[in-house]
């Protein structure tokens, strides 16, 4: 061997060091993503579909006039239906092996919706949350507060925050090459995962976390109330325990685990690339795929919220049904008299004329 082969083959060497201490673990086992993602995609896109179409039938057509936590949530079920309308792109992309067809600009913005449901919707929940520990804890300093037209302002102002909070997603999302396919990156890619990984970070605490602290309080005061008072409205005291019991449901399996396994996944691609780490970082990848299959739960999970802890929304939506059926049976109805009438016509008009 020549010296020329020798000096060649050390360069090799040092090259394969190099990628496997700064970016050496390929992620192997993530084939199920292909399965479990679009399986969950389609069942949140059916259901959260139907639901959230109803839920916005009723508010607009059958809810009027609105009251404050109606506001609230008419614009949390406008969020989630946006969402699985967008939905659709992301079935074909896993089916499809996570080969992007769509174009640059349809990634950028199908990363956008997906956080700016996901933002909005825990803003949304703590405002109705706020909302029903000053009716709850608080009842007569709330009377004065708790108008329609504050939470119009609010829901405004929630919508402007986050998608001002969001729009950097436009520039980090985009599309790349990856082994002969078109990736569209959830996060971004590694040239810009640092500073994604500190706007990540900071989305986490403002976005999730403070919420979540103001959430947890006003459930502890609440239930407090429920305990300590003997509290003589019945429908206000059980739409309480379902509003607190489904709101920590959703927090519980579908933001707090994404949340957690987002950002750790993030900080394993920056800084657990060592051969020693790879088996834990395909391991967390592999978690992250999960939970971001049950973050988009609460696009099917919110109607439910509305019908259980909803003013009126369980009573005006079964009045609602049973219009639209008796409508139903009406018409075969007249429509059974108006033959009647129509055949009885001819006999009608002979016996006249037998008349004359």
């Amino acid at each position: 061997m020549t010296t020329t082969d020798l000096n060649l083959t050390t360069l090799l060497n040092v090259s394969d060091l190099h990628k496997a201490t700064q970016g050496g673990c390929s992620l192997t086992g993530t084939g199920f993503q292909f399965y479990y993602l679009p399986t969950v995609y389609i069942m949140v896109f059916v259901t959260g579909l139907v639901g959230n179409s109803l839920a916005i039938w009723m508010f607009v057509c059958h809810m009027r006039p609105w009251s404050s936590i109606s506001v609230y949530m008419f614009n949390l079920a406008l969020a989630d239906f946006c969402y699985v309308l967008s939905l659709p792109f992301l079935i074909f992309y896993y089916f499809n092996k996570t080969d992007w067809i769509f174009g640059d600009v349809l990634c950028r913005l199908q990363r956008f919706i997906f956080h700016v449901n996901l933002y909005g919707s825990i803003l949304f929940l703590t405002c109705i949350s706020v909302h029903r520990y000053t009716g709850v804890v608080h009842p007569l300093k709330s009377l004065g507060r708790l108008k329609k037209k504050n939470a119009v302002l609010t829901s405004a102002l929630v919508w402007v925050v986050v998608i001002a909070g969001i729009s950097p997603i436009l520039y980090y999302s985009r599309t790349g090459q990856k082994r002969n396919a078109t990736t569209c990156y959830d996060t971004t890619t590694e040239d810009e995962l640092p500073g994604y990984f500190i706007y990540s970070m900071c989305l986490t605490v403002f976005g999730f976390c403070i919420p979540f602290i103001i959430i947890l309080g006003c459930y502890g005061m609440i239930v407090k109330a429920l305990i300590c008072n003997d509290m003589t409205n019945a429908p206000l005291r059980r739409k309480s325990i379902h509003l607190v019991i489904i709101v920590l449901a959703v927090f519980a399996v579908s933001y707090l685990p994404f949340h957690v396994m987002k950002n750790l996944n993030m900080r394993a691609r920056l800084y657990f690339q060592v051969p020693d780490m790879c088996d834990f970082n395909n391991r967390v990848y592999a978690t992250y795929q999960v939970t971001r299959g049950l973050a988009s739960l609460n696009s099917c999970v919110d109607p439910v919220l509305y019908f259980l802890a909803g003013d009126t929304f369980r009573r005006k939506f079964s009045r609602a049904t049973k219009k639209q059926s008796k409508k139903g049976e009406e018409l075969p109805v007249q429509s059974k008299s108006e033959e009647t009438a129509l055949n009885s016509l001819p006999e009608y008009v002979k016996n006249r004329d037998g008349q004359f």
